[in-house]
């Protein structure tokens, strides 16, 4: 291609064969730096280049025809295609995604417009260059499997060595029995049911003891075996409940390192037309599937980001789910994805709803994540995670760009907040690396508990 034009690999600084990994890389790099609101306006053109030259170049088919062009083939202009909404700064009027970088196509191929991103506000994506997800660190794994069978094996001896010395035999059957309604108690049973079982093993030890002393015969080995018989008891059976229970409902070690998502975007809807119009249904899966791309694509970068997709929130009689759950350390994002026409949305403090149109003419749509996240909340202080932060978030996907698309959260209680797909990645982005450690950490007991409450 005879041209003084620089090739759409110069533009980018690689070479023609370059991998996606490359080109991805290098854009990111180049548009850090010359994004016109860090190099300025007259940067403008170039900056349109450079994002025309990533599009092109990131779509193995497009990439071909280019290829095609350089080797003499059919021409093809290196120049991007005239956007009537492509301007220096998006203003308040135009629609979302007017500007930035999009996700590929192979990551999302659907109906929806795929939104731009100002990557220039992300840092954590130069931060974390060349981290691998593997190298995130595992907290609140639990025990080994060899330290589990070892104090199993330790209590078993423990046992041993006790019944030796008291016949006991009878502590047997309470200990049993217990470890059984222990097992059982995952399905709900009354834990004062366990409490109460126990309270009676030890209370029948201390009488045997107590009737060695009326009838004055020697009470320390009756003592010291109702003590032994008890604690062998519990080590060995809890080992046995925490490798046979326990473990098979954790996320798996050897799947978290390099795992990133699990459950299907959207998997709770495909049984929706029950409930929801086909439309309304199509729209709902669609926005799900955008949604977990553009966190793939864009937070994926983060060592310590985990996705839940379609999880439900247990105790809700509305049928209802939520579509993410985007985990990084000690924090939580929950997720609803919509897929709406463009026009004018606002949360609405202490209700589940959200007010559409404007104040001479407005309709109200229910919205049920304010009461799933204070459900979850409460969930999470039950299952020993008090300490985990916990947000809230309505990302709203337009299903076109040509006209303006408005949220706002003024009237809110900032429990849950309203936002397009570049202000959710972006304030996701900020707020799990806040803490480096935080931010290449993945908690395995939070992890498993969302994986227990997917569909």
């Amino acid at each position: 291609m005879a041209t003084s034009e620089p090739t759409l690999y110069e533009v980018l600084g690689v070479a023609s064969d370059a991998d996606p990994a490359e080109i991805k890389a290098a854009f990111r790099r180049r548009a850090r730096k010359m994004h016109p609101d860090v190099a300025g306006e007259e940067m403008t053109s170039f900056f349109l280049l450079l994002q025309h030259a990533h599009e092109v170049l990131s779509e193995p088919g497009r990439r071909a025809e280019y290829d095609r062009s350089l080797r003499g083939g059919v021409p093809y202009s290196s120049s991007p295609s005239p956007e009537p909404e492509a301007k220096a700064e998006p203003t308040g009027e135009e629609p979302p995604g007017a500007w930035g970088e999009r996700i590929p196509e192979d990551a999302y191929g659907g109906p929806l417009p795929r939104e731009g991103h100002d990557i220039s506000r992300m840092p954590w994506l130069s931060t974390f260059e060349g981290v691998e997800r593997s190298s995130a660190k595992i907290t609140h794994a639990g025990l080994r499997w060899w330290q589990t069978a070892l104090m199993g094996a330790g209590g078993l001896v423990l046992l041993l060595v006790s019944y030796l010395l008291s016949p006991l035999a009878l502590l047997l059957l309470p200990g049993l029995l217990w470890a059984a309604l222990r097992i059982w108690w995952i399905r709900r049973v009354p834990e004062i049911v366990c409490v109460l079982l126990l309270s009676w093993a030890v209370l029948s030890g201390a009488a045997t003891t107590l009737v060695a002393v009326v009838q004055g015969q020697p009470w320390q080995w009756p003592a010291l075996g109702s003590v032994g018989s008890l604690l062998g008891i519990f080590v060995a059976l809890w080992a046995v409940y925490d490798l046979a229970v326990r473990e098979p409902l954790r996320a798996r070690r050897r799947d978290i390192p390099g795992g990133f998502s699990w459950g299907e975007p959207g998997q709770n809807l495909t049984d929706g037309q029950g409930r929801f119009s086909l439309d309304a249904t199509i729209d709902g899966i669609e926005g799900e599937r955008l949604t977990a791309a553009e966190i793939a694509w864009f937070l994926g970068a983060i060592p310590g980001v985990r996705l839940v997709n379609s999880i439900e929130f247990p105790g809700a009689r509305s049928g209802a789910d939520v579509d993410h759950a985007v985990v990084c350390g000690d924090k939580v994002a929950f997720i609803d994805s919509k897929a709406w026409k463009p026009g004018q949305y606002a949360m609405v403090s202490g209700q589940d709803a959200i007010r559409v149109g404007t104040s001479g003419a407005w309709d109200y749509r229910p919205a049920h994540m304010p009461s799933a996240v204070r459900l979850y909340q409460a969930l999470l202080a039950k299952h020993r995670l008090r300490s985990v932060a916990v947000r809230g978030y309505i990302v709203v996907h337009p299903k076109s760009q040509v006209e303006p698309l408005r949220l706002s959260n003024d009237n809110g209680d900032g429990l849950v907040r309203l936002v397009t797909a570049q202000e959710l990645v972006t304030e996701l982005g900020a707020w799990f690396t806040e803490d480096d450690e935080h931010a290449r950490s993945v908690n395995r007991r939070l992890l498993t508990f969302l994986l227990r409450s997917a569909g």
